[in-house]
């Protein structure tokens, strides 16, 4: 089963990254403890798309992707992800890269003149480095240190060495040659082709054994022909022109589980299930999201497991001291009944043993026993253990269903009865421990049972978690008004810019002859257009004042005087054609600036005042801002003014107030006015 991504997969997905997060800016960074390693999460906002983020696993599994699928970040975040927060919130994403065709990523960072670099190395055991614009460390997610290079701040930062063949180069006339030559190497004469394709290219197995397929050569191939080697150098070109032209993104599927994970079709896993991606990204995360997902319920379930064999280990003890008991018992009982069942014998041999002592020492009585094996009551005598002075046995009598016979340890110091008695005893002492043992046992198998019980229920709890816990992100559908602030005023639709890109898009694609513009004198003030289906001097003198005057509200209160927390500004409107991009000679016009030419159309001292709310648009009920008297029409509003309050406790009450709606954190933060807000009513 996978758990890295290969250059292969790399190359693919840095390919659909850079459509995906290139322009984006960086809001926050979070650094999860994953299962045996750590995940990066990097929340960029996209304009015009909003919310992604990228996950970038580091240890046990190494990858790289976007991914739909909710983490539970740590509130308080590592200091790690709080210094790519430092360096990089706010920052533009100007580039992804793979370095090199090697399991290495390079995102470029920009704000003004600041560039920063954040390299993703997706081999050994996966590291992350923020470096400066001249590739100085700042700090790593691990320092490490090898004899070629070290991964310590201040430090530049060096790449690994570099490979004579990529992809990119094999066209070349003299590509062949070094290709050929890697072969003809000493070193490579005795090594597998499969080996030295992964060698010269830095692929995983998988890729070096497709290149073989797809050239007909076996794997196992030493020593190659030129028609081999030129086979192999065709097969190589065959897969990277597969891996550029003709991807088919999919998870092979391994007895209904997730088992590979690749950007192009492959020989090897041409009977096998898949399931089909329209993007890698998607099928890596996926993948990697599963996994993670199921290790985690493995490793929850490995530790039940091991409390429950714990018990089962306590409760087989238990059973094994109840039987040692059991017999101990109950050979102690046999050997007291032997004693009594020869009484009279025994008692005789201990007499005659002891009177023998008061004459001899126990070598002599030793001889003279051995000389007397015919004697009846002699033969009966095993040994003598002088030292502790006590004599073995053999005894024997009718018990239960047949003949039993047992050598008996006595005490020569006393006669047959009080040994008897020591053997009952004794039988009678660990017929109690075993009651006491009975009693553990029960214990143990109640407990055993109230665990498995248990396990059961929190496996069920587990498996419901890994379930929530993989369900994906919602993306709601946007319409395209959304990707603009907006607002329905007098039943027409209301656009204003969100940034400089925002405000050229607006003006340039979505603003239309009959339409009137609006901006503040403020600089970096967005445009706001109503979209006109007529002239506006068409319009009922009432209801045209009304339009012009809520619009111009609306346009002030999204620009930066209410960050500043101003009371009013002025602003005013013009028509499409007085709008240009050529600059005055000698003048340059910034992105999202244009220049305004003929009459300006002021309303003075506009006062700032927005609501957020829900308004039905196009048998849609949408989260959105209008100014108070236009929010009167909204389902549910609350008035909203400028204040610092930090906007992570704004947001959490505004989805409280509309948890009816379906609003998230991407909806509010869409709508909101630049700058900090505050609560003023709910209605």
């Amino acid at each position: 089963m996978k758990k890295d991504l290969t250059n292969v997969d790399i190359y693919a997905i840095v390919q659909e990254l850079q459509g995906e997060i290139v322009n984006g800016i960086l809001d926050k960074a979070f650094l999860i403890d994953s299962q045996g390693g750590k995940e990066l999460i990097l929340k960029i906002h996209v304009p015009d798309e909003g919310a992604k983020e990228v996950a970038i696993g580091i240890g046990t599994y190494k990858y790289i992707t976007l991914t739909e699928y909710n983490r539970e970040k740590p509130k308080n975040p590592p200091s790690f992800a709080m210094l790519l927060r430092k360096y990089l919130k706010n920052t533009r994403i100007t580039s992804v890269e793979q370095h090199n065709f090697d399991r290495i990523v390079k995102i470029t960072f920009q704000w003004k003149e600041n560039i920063y670099k954040l390299i993703v190395e997706l081999f050994g055991e996966g590291n992350v480095i923020l470096l400066d614009s001249e590739d100085r460390i700042i700090l790593p997610l691990k320092m490490e240190r090898w004899s070629s290079r070290e991964i310590i701040p201040k430090e530049i930062y060096k790449y690994p060495p570099q490979r004579d063949l990529t992809p990119f180069n094999l066209e070349y006339s003299i590509a062949y040659e070094i290709f050929r030559d890697k072969f003809k190497d000493d070193k490579n004469k005795k090594t597998e082709c499969v080996r030295v394709i992964s060698r010269i290219f830095g692929l995983a197995g998988t890729y070096a054994e497709e290149i073989c397929y797809i050239a007909g050569v076996d794997k196992k191939t030493v020593n190659l022909s030129e028609e081999e080697i030129e086979k192999l150098y065709n097969g190589c070109r065959e897969f990277f022109k597969r891996m550029f032209q003709d991807r088919k993104p999919h998870i092979v599927l391994k007895d209904g589980g997730y088992f590979d994970v690749s950007p192009v079709e492959l020989i090897r896993y041409k009977d096998y299930e898949k399931k089909y991606y329209e993007k890698f990204i998607n099928a890596v995360d996926d993948y990697f999201s599963q996994y993670i997902a199921k290790k985690v319920v493995e490793e929850v379930e490995s530790k039940l497991q091991r409390i429950i064999k714990k018990q089962e280990r306590i409760l087989e003890s238990q059973m094994e001291t109840l039987k040692k008991y059991e017999k101990t018992a109950q050979e102690n009982q046999i050997k007291g009944d032997l004693i009594y069942a020869n009484y009279n014998v025994v008692d005789e041999i201990l007499n005659a043993l002891r009177q023998a002592r008061e004459r001899m020492d126990w070598a002599e009585i030793k001889k003279i026993i051995k000389e007397n094996r015919d004697n009846p009551l002699l033969s009966k005598i095993v040994s003598i253990r002088e030292k502790s002075g006590e004599v073995v046995l053999r005894l024997s009598a009718d018990y239960g269903e047949g003949v039993i016979e047992r050598d008996i340890v006595l005490d020569i110091r006393k006669n047959a009865f009080e040994n008897a008695e020591e053997y009952y005893s004794r039988s009678k002492k660990f017929k109690s421990k075993m009651e006491g043992v009975k009693k553990a046992i029960e214990l143990s198998r109640e407990k055993l049972e109230r665990l498995k019980r248990e396990g059961e229920l929190e496996q069920k709890l587990i498996k419901e978690m890994e379930k929530k816990s993989l369900v994906k992100k919602k993306r709601k559908k946007r319409k395209w008004y959304e990707k603009f602030k907006w607002t329905v005023i007098e039943g027409y639709l209301i656009l204003a810019g969100k940034d400089a890109t925002t405000n050229e898009i607006l003006i340039k694609r979505y603003t239309d002859d009959k339409d009137i513009v609006f901006h503040t004198l403020m600089e970096g003030a967005p445009f706001a257009v109503i979209k006109m289906d007529r002239d506006i001097g068409e319009l009922e003198e009432e209801k045209r004042e009304r339009l012009l005057w809520e619009t111009a509200r609306f346009a002030a209160s999204h620009s930066r005087a209410w960050k500043l927390g101003l009371g009013n500004t002025d602003v005013y409107w013009v028509r499409p054609e007085q709008i240009s991009k050529t600059a005055e000679s000698g003048e340059y016009l910034k992105k999202g600036a244009f220049m305004i030419r003929g009459r300006r159309n002021f309303i003075r001292s506009v006062p700032l005042g927005l609501c957020i709310g829900i308004l039905e648009y196009e048998g849609e009920k949408k989260l959105t801002t209008a100014p108070p008297e236009t929010a009167k029409n909204f389902e549910k509003y609350v008035m909203i003014k400028p204040a610092r309050r930090k906007k992570g406790e704004l947001i959490k009450e505004l989805k409280e107030i509309f948890k009816d709606y379906d609003v998230d954190d991407e909806d509010i933060l869409r709508v909101l006015p630049p700058g900090e807000s505050d609560i003023v009513r709910e209605h």
